[in-house]
């Protein structure tokens, strides 16, 4: 999709998208990232309603977000959807020594091993970095997602400031150290990740990023091949 900032007033910021099919869609956000109007003419308003036409508009909506956080001042983006902070976070994480994975690490390794409770769907780790993005200063404790009947819940997080990169690691089929093994782990799920954020806005990551996993957990999430234009 082809997406260009079109103004910038105090309402907020306008975005034109050219979707995969040509057509044109006009979208403006306020500063804060609320969405204040999408106008278009490929869909009828009945239609939007259809899950084909739905997924559509949401992925042409979050590459106008995209491309608006990155290219104005406007907070359109949490970091944690922001692949640009992602791949900064990849790169932290590929510099840590050994005494620095098992800091941050292994709080986490060990909820992965013995979770606190049981039939878990996977475990989960909250990641700030510092204000360059070039320093992992701290993680949250470690949140196990367990299924509660049939109802997907969580062990208790606290969190005191909105994490920069989160980490879901599935419960293991072979046992792992807190080495550099593990951290390539973590790596790797955070370029899934990446993938994803591609796919939802209808997009091909790159080549680096065109990798197998599990990367944002969203069951509707479609890739790229599989997406309707």
């Amino acid at each position: 999709m082809e997406a260009d900032v079109i103004g910038l007033d105090s309402p907020g910021i306008a975005i034109q998208v050219i979707d995969h099919r040509d057509y044109t869609h006009h979208l403006l956000f306020d500063w804060d990232g609320e969405l204040i109007g999408h106008v278009q003419d490929r869909f009828a308003a009945e239609d939007q309603t259809d899950p084909q036409p739905a997924n559509i508009l949401e992925r042409v909506r979050f590459r106008a977000r995209n491309v608006g956080h990155h290219e104005t001042d406007a907070e359109l983006l949490s970091p944690i959807f922001d692949w640009v902070v992602l791949d900064d976070a990849i790169d932290v994480l590929e510099s840590l020594d050994q005494s620095a994975i098992m800091e941050h690490f292994m709080d986490f390794l060990e909820a992965i091993r013995d979770p606190p409770v049981d039939d878990v769907e996977f475990t989960a780790l909250y990641l700030h970095l510092d204000d360059s993005n070039e320093e992992l200063i701290g993680q949250s404790d470690p949140v196990t997602f367990y299924f509660d009947d049939q109802d997907l819940v969580h062990t208790p997080v606290s969190l005191e400031r909105e994490p920069d990169v989160y980490v879901t690691i599935s419960p293991f089929t072979r046992p792992f150290a807190c080495d550099h093994t593990f951290r390539d782990l973590i790596v790797h799920q955070l370029k899934c990740q990446i993938r994803d954020l591609y796919y939802m806005q209808g997009g091909q990551p790159p080549e680096q990023y065109r990798v197998d996993g599990v990367g944002i957990h969203d069951t509707e999430l479609v890739p790229f091949g599989s997406q309707a234009q």
